[in-house]
C-alpha cells in the first residue's frame, strides 16, 4: 500500500465485539499497527482525548451514545481526523449520516453498509494516507491572529502545494490546481480552514490570490509543463476593478500564456454582479484566461453563473463524487450535468476522487479530467519529477 501504515492511528467504535474483532484483524493485516477498540460512543470520546486519531471507523447503532451523537461531539472537540461510517441499515440512513458529517465541517472519508469488506477498508486507509502531512493537533494549537498570518506572508512561510487534474483517457496530467498551505516554524503544515477567516478578518482576498498566483507562475515558468494552472478567487477578487489587469501582468512579467491560466470562482454567498466584476470577467476572457465555476451543485444561483457568465470549466462538488458509483440519486444527476457541460462545451473536472470504483464510474461518464487523492495528492512543485511536468 502507498502509505505510511504503522504511524497511522486508528479507533474502531462498534458495539458488536465480533464485528471489532474481525475489523481490527483486517486493519492489522493492511499494515496497520496502532488500532484501538472501544464499543460505545463515551468510551470512544475518553480515547479522543488521550490520542489524535488519524482515522476513526464508527458504527451508527451502539448503545448510551450511538453514532450520530458522538460525531456532533466530534465536532464539538474539533477532532480534525478522517471518518469513516457503518452501518447494518439501508443506505438512506448514511446518506443522512454523511450530510450531518459535512453539515459539522468533519472530514469524511466513507460510508460503507455492514458487512465491510477487506478492499474497502483498504480504499479507507489508502485516503487517509500519510497522518503528518496536513494534521495538526487542536488542543495545543494557540489561537492564531492577523499578525501572525502578516508574519507568515513576510516570512513566506506561506507556500503552495499543487495537485494534478489527470485525464481519465490516459492517466497524463493536464493542469494542476494550486493549493495553499501555513507552514507554521512550531506547529507543522497548517491547512486552510485555519487561514481563511484571518483572510476574511483583515480583507486580504487580493493579497492572497497574488501571493498564491505569482508563487504559480514562478514555479511553472521555470517547469517545461505546458499545461494548465488553476488559482482560486472569490467575488471579491473580482471587485477589485484593477483585478483583471494585475493577473495579466502577472503573466507578461513571467512570459506565463495566459490562456494557460484557469481561475476558478468558488461562492458560498449570495452576492450581486456589478459591471466591475463584468468587466474582469470579460477582459481575462479576452486575453485567453479560462474561468471555472467550483464547487458545482453545493454553492448559490449555480445555474444562473453558468447563463450569466463565460465559464470555460466546471467542477463538480465532491460531495456529488464520493460513493456515486453505487448511489442512484447521484448518478442521475452527474448524467444531467454531463449532458449540460458537453452542450455549453465546457471542459468537466470532478474533485474528490478517492478509489477506483468512483474512478471508473466517473471515467465511462464521460468526465474529462479527475482531481482527487486517487490520481495525486497536493504536493510542492520540488515534489514532482522532470516527467510528470513535461507531459501535457
Amino acid at each position: 500500500m502507498n502509505i505510511d501504515s504503522a504511524s497511522q492511528l486508528v479507533l474502531v467504535v462498534d458495539d458488536c465485539q465480533l464485528h471489532c474483532g474481525v475489523l481490527k484483524v483486517v486493519i492489522s493485516q493492511l499494515g496497520v499497527t496502532q488500532i484501538h477498540v472501544t464499543h460505545n460512543g463515551r468510551d470512544a470520546l475518553a480515547l479522543c482525548e488521550k490520542f489524535n486519531f488519524d482515522l476513526i471507523i464508527c458504527d451508527l447503532e451502539m448503545p448510551e451514545m450511538d453514532g450520530l451523537a458522538l460525531l456532533s461531539e466530534l465536532a464539538e472537540r474539533q477532532y480534525t481526523g478522517r471518518l469513516c461510517l457503518l452501518s447494518g441499515h439501508d443506505e438512506n440512513i448514511l446518506k443522512l449520516a454523511a450530510m450531518m458529517c459535512q453539515q459539522l465541517g468533519l472530514d469524511l472519508v466513507a460510508s460503507l453498509p455492514k458487512p465491510v469488506t477487506s478492499e474497502c477498508l483498504k480504499s479507507v486507509l489508502q485516503t487517509v494516507g500519510s497522518p503528518n502531512t496536513e494534521k495538526y493537533c487542536a488542543k495545543t494549537l494557540p489561537s492564531l491572529f492577523v499578525d501572525d498570518l502578516d508574519e507568515a506572508f513576510e516570512l513566506g512561510h506561506l507556500r503552495n502545494v499543487y495537485q494534478p487534474q489527470c485525464r481519465f483517457k490516459n492517466g497524463v496530467a493536464g493542469g494542476y490546481e494550486a493549493l495553499i498551505r501555513w507552514y507554521h516554524p512550531e506547529y507543522g503544515v497548517l491547512t486552510p480552514y485555519l487561514l481563511l477567516p484571518l483572510i476574511e478578518q483583515a480583507n486580504w482576498h487580493n493579497r492572497l490570490f497574488f501571493y498564491v498566483l505569482q508563487q504559480a507562475l514562478n514555479d511553472f515558468s521555470k517547469a517545461k509543463f505546458l499545461g494548465t494552472v488553476s488559482v482560486n478567487a472569490t467575488h471579491t477578487n473580482f471587485a477589485d476593478p484593477q483585478f483583471a489587469k494585475r493577473v495579466l501582468e502577472c503573466c507578461r512579467e513571467r512570459g506565463f500564456n495566459p490562456s494557460r491560466l484557469i481561475i476558478e470562482l468558488t461562492e458560498m454567498e449570495v452576492y450581486q454582479y456589478d459591471s466591475v466584476m463584468v468587466e474582469n470577467f470579460a477582459r481575462l476572457r479576452l486575453n485567453g484566461v479560462e474561468l471555472a465555476i467550483d464547487d458545482f451543485g453545493a454553492g448559490y444561483s449555480s445555474l444562473l453563473k453558468l447563463a450569466d457568465l463565460p465559464f470555460t470549466e466546471m467542477k463538480i462538488d465532491r460531495a456529488l463524487i464520493v460513493s456515486s458509483h453505487k448511489d442512484t440519486r447521484k448518478r442521475a444527476i452527474l448524467n444531467v450535468i454531463v449532458r449540460m457541460a458537453k452542450q455549453l462545451n465546457m471542459r468537466l473536472v470532478a474533485e474528490g476522487v478517492e478509489d477506483s470504483d468512483t474512478w471508473r464510474f466517473l471515467n465511462l461518464l464521460g468526465i474529462d479530467l479527475c482531481q482527487g487523492y486517487y490520481t495525486g495528492k497536493p504536493r510542492p512543485i520540488e515534489h514532482f519529477n522532470g516527467s510528470e511536468l513535461s507531459h501535457v
